[in-house]
């Protein structure tokens, strides 16, 4: 683990409502398609973004954002774009399989008791940077003091 800065930053994105799961990653991967479509998977970094939390929105509300960093301003198709506001985060690199991802949300809170972290009630991140998505890795970002 250890703590970044990241500066707020432009992204587009697509997002999707409902229960978080099997749909996550078709949205994902359709998201995908788009980006090579507009030539800009190469050397992508890809953000997952659950928005809310399923303990305490009903599942079917719940909002997902695919997202990717760009400073592109047209695109192909229409695709909404907004500020990610910017903050510090405590980085976890952990592999890229559904079984990770799951068991780190399921212990995110002994995690950061474990790691002594102020977390900030705010999405949590996941980050898919292209070379490391081909080495089997992706990393959980969590918002901190």
């Amino acid at each position: 683990m250890n703590i970044v800065y990241l500066q707020s930053t432009k992204v587009v994105y697509s997002r999707r409502v409902g229960a978080y799961g099997i749909e996550n990653k078709s949205l994902m991967d359709s998201f995908k398609n788009w980006l090579k479509s507009e030539n800009l998977f190469q050397k992508s970094i890809v953000l997952g973004i659950p928005l809310d939390d399923p303990k305490l929105i009903p599942e079917n509300k719940c909002r997902y954002d695919v997202c990717l960093i760009t400073n592109k301003n047209s695109f192909k198709a229409n695709i909404k774009q907004r500020i990610l506001k910017g903050g510090s985060y405590a980085v976890f690199k952990i592999n890229h399989t559904e079984k990770s991802i799951n068991e780190f949300y399921t212990n995110v809170f002994q995690i950061i008791r474990k790691y002594k972290l102020h977390a900030l009630n705010q999405p949590i991140i996941e980050r898919y940077q292209q070379n490391m998505v081909d080495n089997g890795y992706c990393e959980i970002l969590i918002p901190v003091k």
